[in-house]
């Protein structure tokens, strides 16, 4: 008689095995590297907040696009799925989601989100001593799950920086509401404002 293997219970020990606190050890190297390159990378996302903001102006003086209502700050879940560490910004006047001018720009976080692509390489050569118990999509189940605590830092590093995208100059010169809402979250869904009113 042939026992089959709990997968269940594989995958819990896998993951105790080979997850847990891991995030913790790469959360201190992440720190790290952001503080030693703190200002590059302040000057790069800021410059590409410059970018997208300058993209508005030039839609507002075709009388394509109002005042700026809305900008949103977005998790990329399938970039993530591609071993891409980016979010989006996206620029809307006040028909949000109902606004047909795209005004968008990608920034790429790879300090963040490198230690998560490498961990999961490493877990698909650990998912071998499973036999064919764990699979791929087992790993990318645990990439998504784990990816969240990567994202709050991202969050927390995009509102560090956020006075400093309000003090680009295109944004100054951008046409916006004085209500203006600055929100994060997934990529058209969920989100969380960031700005103070």
């Amino acid at each position: 008689m042939i026992i089959r293997a709990d997968k269940n219970q594989l995958l819990k020990e896998f993951q105790e095995k080979y997850v847990a606190d891991r995030y913790k050890e790469e959360l201190k190297k992440i720190l790290e590297k952001y503080n030693k390159d703190k200002d590059s990378i302040k000057e790069n996302l800021t410059s590409k907040f410059n970018s997208v903001c300058q993209e508005a102006i030039f839609l507002q003086e075709k009388d394509l696009k109002g005042e700026i209502k809305y900008i949103y700050f977005s998790m990329l879940r399938t970039s993530l799925l591609e071993n891409k560490g980016q979010w989006r910004i996206d620029l809307y006047d006040d028909k949000w989601f109902l606004d047909k001018e795209e005004c968008g720009v990608n920034i790429d976080l790879p300090f963040i989100y490198e230690p998560l692509f490498n961990h999961m390489k490493e877990l698909s050569e650990k998912k071998k001593e499973y036999l064919r118990t764990i699979k791929e999509k087992d790993i990318e189940g645990i990439k998504l799950t784990e990816a969240n605590k990567y994202h709050s830092l991202a969050l927390n590093i995009i509102r560090g920086i956020l006075q400093s995208f309000l003090e680009c100059a295109s944004y100054k010169e951008m046409e916006k509401k004085e209500d203006i809402v600055i929100m994060a979250g997934e990529y058209m869904d969920a989100a969380i404002q960031i700005n103070l009113k």
